[in-house]
């Protein structure tokens, strides 16, 4: 019993009465007992039905039965109103002039692209990704032996810069010690000398005491005084200590300076990207011309931003959405796709590298890391983010666009910290209209603004004072001075773009022209940044392309 039981379960169900089956037909891809084959063929008398053993069936396309025509099948499909139908159909009125296809022919022509498909995605797709993940394991590989390498580095240098603190201490402290015996020696001397005085003095008071009570008159009268020898004193004994002068600058120098001893620690500060403003010897100076480095394709047409990281890279935007991070060589390296609706009108990058953008689409600035996008901060209601930078300081200024005017706001993390917008008599810094600031710290602290609608470089020291403008006049130009892009260097030096002559201007940080770049072809020039080599890149905007000048020499 149990065993027949268990065969019955597994036995193969009819289609039409749910008893075991043992015959199918392969035509209507259905099982069937032996009772229920003539009720099946009679039931779909226009068809052929293929009844075989179970074992011989062959797996075939199962078409729905037609839902106008009972006992019909739909072996083909109507293309004009997408649905399935029978041959009934087809002879009737309602898919007359009507794009009939056979199911098999539809099927046959998904089944070639289906096996197309899978076959890309086997051996192209799928090796592609395969490869790709390969890359980045040994790039993570590559990166975290880099860290552990600079970590391993660093500890070693912390110790040697211990060792060399210490060192520096122990000496200040030898020296104090040597100040301190040599002046408790002297003391000392000086001590012993006053204390036999006084036994002297002493013995002295006893011996003319004694001259007072005698009778003899030729003692007294050989009397003679030693006052005059001991009377005057000094009592300079030299005490002075050399005293330990300091400066403590947070975040920049650290110097003491004790009894001949100098110390000083310098803390070089790092720009906007990644280190591009290390502070080159003073007796850097301009070149009579400017030297070509390198001429970089982006493939970025128009070319509206160029930001270094480091020496031999930059990220760069057009007028896409995404932001393109190449090498010298211009290879793409990276690419982030932003959400702007159009493009980004911003970008920089922080000291540590990471790339920010703004989207004025819905006001906010945000930071890439790790491949993610996150908003940093979001503006105001009615103010649009545009032209970013992130200064020495790691704060970040943002040029803020409303209807009616443009300011500079800085930021320090996520919090306001100045509003750039009128000066002392409550007039507008800048000038009202669509196109943006641009803006960079200098060394010195004064934030340099590219004002595009004024056509002038506005300079404003850190209370937010305007310290001078400069609009052009002193560089003698043929055309009238249309300023862009703009970034100061390690001399304190403020160099812009300037499109409609076709040239970088540089001036001093006090405002005094110093010369004009113009001798590389920078036609349009637009994007501008510095690298950790102090080389500069000009991105011009028609050719896509990027120019390294070395201009200091």
């Amino acid at each position: 019993m149990a065993i027949s039981s268990t065969r019955a379960q597994d036995a193969i169900g009819c289609l039409l009465c749910d008893m075991p089956s043992q015959q199918f037909c392969n035509n209507c891809q259905i099982n069937l007992c032996v009772d229920c084959i003539s009720i099946h063929v009679d039931t779909f008398k226009s068809v052929s039905h293929d009844i075989v053993h179970l074992k011989n069936k062959t797996t075939r396309l199962k078409y729905c039965e037609c839902k106008f025509h009972y006992g019909q099948l739909c072996e083909a499909n109507c293309q004009s109103c997408h649905t399935p139908v029978c041959i009934e159909c087809l002879l009737s009125d309602l898919h007359r002039d009507h794009n009939v296809i056979k199911l098999i022919k539809i099927v046959e022509e998904k089944r070639q692209e289906i096996e197309k498909e899978t076959e890309e995605i086997e051996t192209k797709i799928i090796p592609k990704y395969k490869t790709t993940n390969t890359i980045i394991e040994d790039k993570a590989l590559k990166v975290t032996s880099e860290c552990a390498k600079t970590e391993s580095e660093t500890e070693k240098l912390r110790d040697i810069w211990h060792q060399e603190v210490d060192a520096i201490f122990n000496k200040v402290g030898s020296v104090a010690q040597f100040f301190k015996d040599y002046k408790l020696a002297a003391l000392t001397t000086e001590q012993s000398k006053i204390k036999k005085l006084v036994q002297d003095s002493i013995h002295t008071v006893s011996q003319n005491k004694q001259l007072l009570s005698s009778n003899n008159p030729y003692e007294v009268a050989n009397f003679k005084s030693t006052v005059n020898q001991n009377r005057d004193i000094s009592i300079d004994f030299g005490i002075s200590f050399p005293d330990l002068k300091s400066n403590i600058v947070h975040g920049s120098n650290l110097s003491m300076e004790f009894g001949g001893i100098r110390a000083m620690l310098t803390l070089i500060s790092q720009s906007d990207n990644l280190a591009s403003d290390m502070h080159f010897l003073t007796t850097k100076e301009l070149r009579s011309k400017a030297k070509i480095s390198v001429s970089i394709p982006t493939g970025c047409k128009p070319l509206y931003r160029v930001v270094c990281v480091g020496s031999n890279e930059a990220f760069v935007s057009g007028n896409d959405k995404s932001i393109t991070r190449i090498d010298i060589h211009g290879i793409t390296l990276d690419m982030v796709t932003t959400d702007c609706q159009v493009r980004p009108n911003g970008i920089s990058v922080n000291c540590h590298g990471e790339l920010l953008y703004s989207n004025c689409d819905n006001r906010t600035v945000n930071l890439v890391r790790y491949g993610q996008a996150k908003v940093l901060m979001t503006l105001p209601i009615e103010w649009s983010p545009y032209s970013l930078c992130c200064t020495k300081s790691e704060n970040i200024l943002v040029h803020a666009s409303s209807i009616e005017r443009n300011k500079i706001i800085k930021y320090q993390g996520q919090n306001v910290t100045q509003d750039i917008d009128k000066d002392n008599q409550g007039i507008s810094i800048f000038q009202n209209g669509k196109f943006t600031l641009n803006m960079a710290e200098n060394n010195n602290g004064d934030i340099c603004v590219s004002d595009v609608n004024a056509e002038r470089i506005v300079v404003i020291d850190p209370t937010g004072r305007v310290r001078f403008r400069y609009d052009g006049t002193h560089a003698k130009r043929k055309r009238k001075f249309s300023p862009r892009c703009i970034v100061t260097d390690s001399l304190n030096q403020i160099l812009t773009t300037d499109v409609n002559n076709c040239c970088v201007h540089i001036l001093d940080q006090n405002g005094k022209f110093l010369k004009c770049l113009d001798n590389s072809d920078l036609k349009v020039p637009i994007g501008l940044s510095i690298d950790c080599k102090g080389r500069l890149w000009v991105g011009l905007l028609e050719r896509g392309k990027i120019k390294v000048l070395e201009y200091l020499k």
